[in-house]
Parts: C-alpha cells; sequence; structure tokens
C-alpha cells in the first residue's frame, strides 16, 4: 500500500491517479475524499491527535507501506509586514510539521518495510520570493527535513527523495488569494506530467536513491 497525503487535490490526485491504475492499494490522508483512493482517512494535518489517530489507523491494517508520500501543502502570500503567528502556524503546521510527525509515528514500520519517503517541497524551498516568506521557510525546512531522514535511514532500504517542483497547475495560489494564475496553461507544467516525473523516480530500482528533484518550468 502506499499513503499521499493531501490525494484529493492537485498533484497528490494525479498520483493517486496513477498507483490507483496500476492496481495499487492507495490511503489517502485529508480532509477531503479523493476519488481515487481505496482508502480514505479524513485528517486535519495541523492537528497533532488526529495524525496520530491516521498513524494508528495505519499500523493497524498491518500491511506493507511500499511508500509515503508527503505532498499536502497549503500557499501564503503576505508582504513581510502583514505576517501573523497564526499564518506561521498555519503553513508550517500543514506543509512541515504534519510530514515530520507522520515519520516520527511511523519509523518502526518504516525500518520494517523498507518504507520509501518523498517530501514534496518546491522550487521556492531553492530561492527567496517576495510575499513568500513564510511559504518559502516552510519549503526550505522540508527540504532540511528530508537531508536529516537520509542521514537517519542510512544503512536501511528506506529512501528519502526531496522533491521540489517549480510552477506547475493546481488551485493552490486560487485557494490562497481567490485568483485563479493558471488560466495560461502554456506558462505552468502539466500536474499530470510532474505526477509520471516523481512515479518514475520512485519506480527506479531499489538500490537507486535520488535524493532530490528539482523540476522548473521551461
Amino acid at each position: 500500500m502506499l499513503v499521499i497525503t493531501g490525494a484529493s487535490d492537485g498533484l497528490g490526485l494525479q498520483l493517486a491517479k496513477l498507483y490507483q491504475k496500476e492496481g495499487k492499494k492507495v490511503i489517502n490522508i485529508s480532509r477531503a475524499k479523493s476519488e481515487f483512493a481505496d482508502i480514505n482517512i479524513f485528517c486535519d494535518l495541523q492537528k497533532c491527535s488526529e495524525i496520530k489517530s491516521a498513524v494508528q489507523e495505519i499500523i493497524n491494517r498491518d500491511e506493507p507501506l511500499e511508500a509515503l508520500i508527503n505532498c499536502a501543502g497549503v500557499l501564503s502570500i503576505q508582504s513581510i509586514d502583514e505576517i501573523t503567528e497564526a499564518e506561521i502556524d498555519r503553513v508550517m503546521s500543514t506543509n512541515v510539521k504534519s510530514a515530520i510527525m507522520l515519520v516520527s509515528g511511523l519509523i518502526r514500520k518504516i525500518n520494517k518495510d523498507g518504507t520509501d519517503i518523498v517530501n514534496v517541497a518546491s522550487s521556492v524551498g531553492l530561492k527567496g520570493y517576495v510575499n513568500q516568506t513564510v511559504y518559502g521557510a516552510s519549503k526550505w525546512a522540508m527540504r532540511g527535513f528530508s537531508a536529516n531522514l537520509r542521514e537517519e535511514l542510512k544503512g536501511t532500504k528506506s529512501r528519502v527523495i526531496s522533491f521540489c517542483p517549480g510552477g506547475f497547475k493546481t488551485k493552490l495560489f486560487e485557494k490562497a488569494t481567490g485568483v485563479d494564475n493558471t488560466e495560461d496553461i502554456s506558462q505552468w507544467m502539466k500536474t499530470e506530467d510532474v505526477a509520471v516525473a516523481l512515479k518514475q523516480t520512485l519506480d527506479l530500482p531499489k538500490n537507486m536513491e535520488v535524493s532530490e528533484i528539482i523540476i522548473n518550468r521551461k
């Protein structure tokens, strides 16, 4: 089985679609249902208590966990003088803390099953952008988490992949601002193509670990 956070929308949804077509059991962890998931675990990823419940549900299934893909995320667009503590908590909890807590809770199973872990970061985690201080910090943090986790799992069968895509067509910006900035599809990568790139990386032989992938718009 594979666990994908945020498989109800965007990149997570397309990944779930690919794996379902391949006959894999997909578990979605999010607040909304995924049409391509076999099992939906409804969870507010900002709340550690709900994450712990999701972890226990996965463990109770007693099936090998092939991969954990931490895909859920929210965008924040705020000028530096308008940043609030609430916004920092919202973004960091969803984008970073949830991934750390999931891995921490599942670490024994991850070690036992040789589970691969993908942490979806962003090209925003590679350089700075105006009005994206909090979001950018969360994506830099995800890359840091991946680097540390890679050391933790050195010598095991588990691979840790930091996946850093640039702009692709999702509702991320629209959810944050109320404006759809992806109407001109020629300016954005297709979500389906980004999903294929991630899956192809996971499909590589287990003795090949691609530590980090950076995909930019051409």
